[in-house]
């Protein structure tokens, strides 16, 4: 007697089944890059420090402040009230020697002011009236000096054909991506930011004269943990 044998039927949709599986499967499987900075035009953030909850701002396009107006208000926690005030002034002076004449001067300031007494700008030193610039990363909190008056952001001659001027002033002359230190009190807690700004403003042909540019508004942020420390750039 002879044995048959049962031929085997295929299921070539079965086949097609498995074969997507292990395809999805293998995708799943694939290890996913994040880009760590998906707009090349901004700096990398920083590392994120532990219990901070950022609160940011991208002023898209970017803005040039103090440009068609001579103020610009900063509402660095969007709850209706300006916190910060930048300014831009001209003023002139007349040589009063009379080696000099009648020769004068003309300045340009750009400075930011706290609106109200809960508000403070990082500067530099202790009793010194200059708004720091400080880099990506740096450290924004209760160690930091803080001013809570009006700050010199830049200062210098436009025009002068006076002999005795000086210097010009401040940090913020031709820099780019620079931040500016921010502190601000709600109740009994007191929250820091940072805003990132450029400037175009650049030296003259001597050392006491700027030639007239922009200041640029990029972003800004603060965190909206109390008291908490937040760096220069930090987004999350």
């Amino acid at each position: 007697m002879k044995s048959t044998k049962t031929p085997t039927n295929f299921s070539y949709s079965g086949i097609i089944i498995v074969l997507i599986s292990i395809l999805i499967f293998s995708i799943s499987c694939q290890k996913k890059t994040i880009p760590t900075n998906p707009d090349p035009t901004k700096p990398i953030p920083p590392n994120n420090p532990t219990g901070s909850q950022i609160i940011y701002t991208d002023v898209n396009p970017d803005s040039s402040i103090l440009l068609s107006t001579d103020s610009f208000n900063l509402d660095l926690n969007h709850d209706g009230i300006t916190d910060f005030e930048f300014n831009r002034s001209l003023s002139s002076s007349e040589c009063r020697s009379g080696a000099e004449g009648e020769k004068f001067g003309i300045y340009i300031h750009l400075s930011v002011t706290p609106v109200s007494g809960t508000s403070s700008i990082m500067t530099s030193a202790p009793n010194v009236a200059l708004a720091l610039d400080v880099d990506s990363a740096a450290t924004i909190g209760p160690d930091s000096l803080w001013a809570t008056t009006a700050v010199v952001l830049l200062e210098g001659a436009e025009i002068s054909n006076c002999n005795s001027i000086t210097g010009h002033a401040g940090y913020w002359l031709n820099v780019s991506d620079k931040y500016l230190g921010l502190k601000f009190t709600a109740g009994n807690n007191t929250y820091y930011g940072w805003a990132r700004l450029s400037s175009t403003y650049s030296p003259g042909t001597t050392s006491y004269f700027i030639n007239g540019g922009q200041l640029i508004i990029k972003d800004y942020a603060y965190n909206s943990t109390p008291n908490q420390p937040i760096l220069a750039g930090q987004t999350k």
